[in-house]
Order: C-alpha cells, then sequence, then structure tokens
C-alpha cells in the first residue's frame, strides 16, 4: 500500500492553528487581516446569528400575501350526515356549532357535486360551480355572502 492509496482517516486530529509559517495555519491563523474577526473574543450577534440570510434582507417589492383571504373549504359529502339529521339550512354558525369547520373559521367556500337528498340553504362566501349546480338540482338555494371588508382587515395602517 502506498501513501496516496491509503483509506482517509475520519478520527484524524483538528489541525493546529498559529504554529509557525510552514504548518499552513500560521501568522493570521486562517483569520485574515485586521477586523473584529480576527481579534480575540469576537462572537456573532445572537441577534442575527440564526436567522437565515433572506430574513436578515429588507422587504422590497409588492406582495398580496397580506391581502389573502383564508378560506375552510366545505365539501358538500361532509354536509349529507347533517342533511339526515334533518338540518337543511346551513352557515357559519351552524357548521361551527355542529364541529364541520373550526372555531377561528372567517370564510367557507362550498366545494363538491355530490347528489344531495333534499332541498337546503346554504349560506356562504363562495360556492364552486358544481357546488352550487347540485344544490340547485336538489331544489334548494345557495346564497352568497359579500362581507365589506375592513382598511384593518386588509392590512392597510
Amino acid at each position: 500500500m502506498k501513501l496516496h492509496e491509503m483509506p482517509k482517516s475520519f478520527n484524524r486530529k483538528k489541525k493546529r492553528v498559529g504554529r509557525g509559517e510552514s504548518s499552513g495555519l500560521g501568522k493570521t491563523a486562517g483569520k485574515g487581516n485586521k477586523g473584529a474577526k480576527a481579534r480575540s473574543g469576537y462572537r456573532v450577534s445572537p441577534v442575527t446569528s440564526g436567522i437565515p440570510w433572506y430574513r436578515k434582507l429588507p422587504i422590497r417589492g409588492f406582495s398580496n400575501f397580506r391581502f389573502r383571504r383564508e378560506r375552510t373549504h366545505v365539501t358538500l359529502r361532509r354536509l349529507l350526515p347533517l342533511i339526515e339529521r334533518g338540518i337543511l339550512e346551513f352557515n357559519l354558525e351552524v357548521l361551527i356549532e355542529k364541529g364541520v369547520v373550526r372555531s377561528g373559521t372567517k370564510e367557507i367556500k362550498i366545494i363538491g357535486n355530490e347528489e344531495l337528498p333534499a332541498a337546503m340553504t346554504i349560506s356562504a362566501e363562495q360556492f364552486s360551480e358544481g357546488a352550487a349546480a347540485a344544490i340547485a338540482r336538489a331544489g334548494g338555494r345557495a346564497i352568497i355572502i359579500e362581507k365589506v371588508r375592513k382598511a384593518a382587515e386588509v392590512g392597510a395602517v
């Protein structure tokens, strides 16, 4: 076995820095010249040390993220057990009360294309085309709620 054929050892000792020019890491010991980073006792600021670079950069440009409308999707299939129990009128309060959506929900969208056993009335912010057609086929009504959004709600100051 020759020296260049030997396998690399993973338990190699750490290279000692600052032990003369011929060691390869003498004089400045790999720290470069001058500045706070070259001195002893330098520590990275804990404020930004663990933050990714993209969060340190200033926000530039425009994003629609602040103006998004978070809607919870409710399928017609999830309403079928309630219809069988005789509940034929649905709105956000009823869906929260029956446990179909969570209590923090602000807006809902009805989706799906199920065959409904009875005519029912649903009030929601939005309906998919299939859901609106399915409700109409069953003889029910799909009422779209228009909400007036406040300036604070859309992110304006």
